[in-house]
């Protein structure tokens, strides 16, 4: 999923105590200043989410909107993702050994269709995400099925209405009353409350699910949620005319203060410069860019840039083993190697972000600078991929096509396809590496289905927690292990150990274990951990960001 710096560490079990009890805070905001007059804001992208349905996409731009209209139980202090405090929670404790967590819900709030808030639904959205078994969707993806009591089961099992009701008969989630819930997990993981901040667990209305198309279990294909909203947010969900804008209004019964902007329209403008132009024309108030698209804007006096360097993401190329030529592993490391990491940062990223060292990035508890970055090394990945070809039998009237896929909107990976492609091509080898941009619905739709030779993606961090980084990379049942074709029994078997570790050095080290199996092996081209780029009117108050937001958060946004 392309997704979330906050300084953050896995959470030791010694002091996991103290921070739980850290969940008993509201989240605080920036208070608009009045203003005497409505006014909509405008938001500007370069590409249409996949659906709306927060408990089955994994993709940013679906979170982008789905956090002003949804809420979460949990949410962060300001940009500090060390302090996790509570949204539609207001506080929660945990068993001693962290595998049964009590969540107390805030009361008082109702949903956009007025139906009330509470215990029921939140176990409903739980159910509903784990049920309804996505193998692509983040409930399976960040492992959030597999860490609930019978997760493993249901994922195991053949889906019939047996199979749920065993399922159920677990009560990973229970009702304990209006107020509280209870979460039973299938093993110790003393972050759960992080998972719980995570855009995929926001809490939908059943009601309105209910009464228009209810969902099924084992059903990812057809959802009410993929067309429609219905939250507990400070904004409303209106109309979506897909390829053109999805409309916003205010929630005037939300239970903080209600937001200062009437309306919010998001308009699709795919090309950068009418994003552009718009701005200087006063038709758009803010949009997320590819730091590529820094020249675009760098010399407007209409606009703000705000760059964070410290997010949470990395940025890397996915080579499908499960097609040839990359279940040979000569080729995986050739193409490795054929990447000038150093020219892309410098050039393409203009000298922002920092080349990773291993897939968890800097800033998180398990990032090990000792981990060697993926050097470019033509002269040997020449070599390499002339000894498959020759073995193969390619000739220069018969060379090897493999095509590099990327979003159509995304400058920046255009331009590292291209030097990827043109550098292969110099080789003067049987081998013709051909660039392909599709639209991002489209790209994602092929790229889970593993029809892609190359596919070219980041990923945001779900929750600030290693796991997250190491599972859905490294671990062959999980989210791009799975759509490379990636299997490492021992790095699975580190990855079980990894969570039955009592101390923080030994999860470090089994970490570094995971990262550096993973480097020997070559499934991914690692090649940054990126920068992200807000371009925003510079009249436009009330701006916020926190490492795990997937783009604005408009609640507190406003201009005079």
């Amino acid at each position: 999923m392309d997704k979330r710096s906050g300084i953050i560490g896995l959470v030791v079990l010694v002091i996991a105590a103290v921070m739980i009890l850290s969940g008993c805070a509201s989240p605080t905001t920036v208070t608009p200043t009045p203003t005497t007059k409505p006014f909509t804001l405008v938001e500007m992208t370069g590409a249409d989410p996949p659906s709306l349905d927060p408990g089955l996409e994994y993709d940013t731009a679906c979170y982008s909107l789905t956090q002003n209209v949804y809420e979460t139980l949990v949410w962060y202090e300001g940009k500090d993702v060390t302090k996790p405090v509570g949204l539609l929670a207001t506080g929660w404790e945990s068993n001693d050994n962290y595998t049964v967590w009590t969540f107390y819900l805030r009361d008082n709030v109702k949903f956009h269709d007025g139906t009330k808030f509470n215990a029921s639904a939140v176990k409903y959205t739980f159910d509903r995400g784990v049920l309804m078994n996505n193998p692509n969707g983040p409930w399976v993806g960040a492992g959030i099925t597999s860490l609930l009591k019978g997760g493993d089961e249901w994922m195991a099992s053949n889906g019939t209405e047996a199979d749920v009701q065993a399922y159920l008969a677990n009560e990973a989630v229970k009702v304990i009353n209006e107020t509280t819930v209870q979460f039973t997990l299938s093993r110790s993981y003393p972050d759960w409350y992080h998972i719980l901040a995570f855009p995929a667990t926001a809490i939908v209305s059943p009601t309105a699910e209910m009464t228009n198309m209810p969902y099924t279990p084992n059903n990812y294909s057809d959802t009410y949620y993929k067309e429609h909203m219905c939250g507990t947010g400070p904004f409303k969900f209106v109309s979506w005319a897909h390829e053109d804008k999805l409309v916003f209004e205010r929630n005037n019964d939300y239970w903080r203060a209600p937001a200062k902007a009437e309306r919010v329209v998001v308009r699709n403008v795919p090309d950068v410069n009418s994003r552009r132009l718009a701005f200087e024309r006063g038709e758009c108030d803010f949009s997320q860019e590819n730091i590529r698209n820094l020249p675009v804007f760098n010399n407007s006096s209409k606009v703000v840039i705000d760059i964070q360097n410290d997010t949470l993401m990395i940025s890397f190329i996915g080579l499908n083993m499960a097609r040839w030529p990359f279940n040979d592993t000569r080729m995986r490391q050739a193409f490795v190697e054929s990447f000038d990491y150093q020219t892309y940062r410098n050039e393409v990223a203009y000298g922002y972000g920092a080349l990773p060292h291993g897939v968890v990035p800097k800033g998180l508890g398990g990032y090990n600078e000792s981990i060697p970055t993926s050097q470019y090394n033509p002269e040997h990945a020449k070599q390499l991929m002339k000894e498959v070809l020759d073995e193969k039998g390619y000739t220069a009237s018969n060379p090897l096509t493999v095509t590099i896929a990327y979003n159509e909107d995304n400058a920046g990976r255009a331009a590292g396809a291209v030097m990827l492609a043109d550098t292969i091509n110099k080789y003067g080898l049987p081998i013709k590496v051909e660039t392909q941009p599709l639209k991002w619905a489209t790209f994602l739709d092929k790229q889970k289905k593993g029809d892609l030779d190359i596919f070219w993606l980041g990923w945001q961090a779900d929750f600030p927690t290693a796991d997250n980084f190491l599972g859905p990379f490294a671990v062959s049942d999980m989210f791009f292990a799975k759509q490379v074709g990636y299997k490492n029994e021992t790095i699975d078997k580190l990855y079980d150990e990894y969570f039955l570790a009592k101390t923080q050095d030994e999860r470090n080290r089994i970490c570094y274990e995971i990262q550096m199996g993973l480097l020997n092996d070559n499934p991914y081209i690692v090649y940054l951990q990126p920068a992200s780029m807000y371009v925003m009117n510079k009249d436009l108050k009330g701006y916020q960001w926190n490492v795990m937001l997937s783009g604005f958060y408009w609640y507190p946004m406003y201009k005079e």
